[in-house]
């Protein structure tokens, strides 16, 4: 079986070794590559990908532009952003594996997601699974969120939006902090001070890798500093299983482990 991921920049991305090491340890049949596209050309080089993959993963920044190419499935239908996809199918995975990084933590609210794209859907998504009522969404366009905060109220997820401006008049409401943008990969953490998170239980940031963020987190005692590695691991998870390659899962657990460590 042929698999890669296809997003903009791929420079980070542990993905090939942590499939292909799994796949190596059970002999299976399947080979995980790279498919870096720079966002002008996506459109032009998509239907390529679909046609010589048997299926993939999408990264930023084209969640949301892959929707236009795929059968969309299931819950990626309401959350309208697909990170899996399998023989055109296209599935979101990454939802489940926000929730199940939750399961033995009780989250406090008011919480405060950073972002309005397709990791922000599957997160507002999983909040609302989770019967979360005190959202606060803040991005750097404050209509992109509004439309996003007008689809999931619809789904009964109340949300108060506000711009990129508005956030550390923002930190002292709230008890938990999600980030969902790349903003980690580049050490940018919106000139948020160690300080203004002194008082949080929670600090979420779905970048694997310790940020900038992360670490100021830990530095003044924040309860729950999660970064972006247990998320992607639950999310593989399920990857393999649409791919219909989860043949252990313990395995794939200490293979990611071993690579991630």
């Amino acid at each position: 079986m042929r698999l890669c991921i296809v997003g903009y920049p791929l420079g980070h991305t542990l993905s090939p070794v942590v499939y292909n090491r799994y796949f190596r340890s059970l002999g299976i049949s399947a080979r995980y590559g790279t498919v870096e596209i720079s966002p002008e050309r996506f459109e032009t080089v998509i239907g390529r990908i679909l046609r010589e993959y048997d299926g993939f993963n999408v990264t930023i920044p084209f969640k949301e532009r892959i929707l236009d190419h795929v059968e969309v499935q299931n819950e990626a239908r309401i959350i309208r952003a697909v990170n899996c996809v399998f023989r055109n199918q296209g599935y979101n995975t990454d939802w489940i594996g926000f929730v199940k990084s939750l399961e033995d933590v009780d989250v406090s609210e008011p919480i405060l997601v950073l972002g309005a794209g397709g990791a922000a859907r599957a997160v507002l998504y999983g909040l609302c699974k989770m019967g979360m009522k005190h959202v606060i969404l803040v991005n750097r366009t404050f209509n992109r969120a509004a439309r996003l905060a007008e689809s999931f109220r619809k789904l009964g997820l109340p949300l108060e939006v506000y711009d990129l401006s508005k956030l550390r008049q923002l930190l002292p409401r709230v008890k938990s902090l999600i980030n969902t943008t790349s903003v980690g990969l580049k050490g940018d953490i919106f000139s948020i001070e160690p300080h203004d998170l002194s008082h949080l239980h929670l600090v979420y940031d779905v970048v694997y890798g310790e940020t900038p963020l992360q670490q100021r987190a830990k530095g003044v005692g924040v309860v729950h500093v999660i970064g972006g590695e247990e998320m992607l691991r639950l999310q593989a998870v399920e990857n393999l299983r649409i791919w219909g390659l989860l043949e252990d899962e313990e395995v794939f657990k200490r293979v990611f482990e071993e690579v991630t460590r």
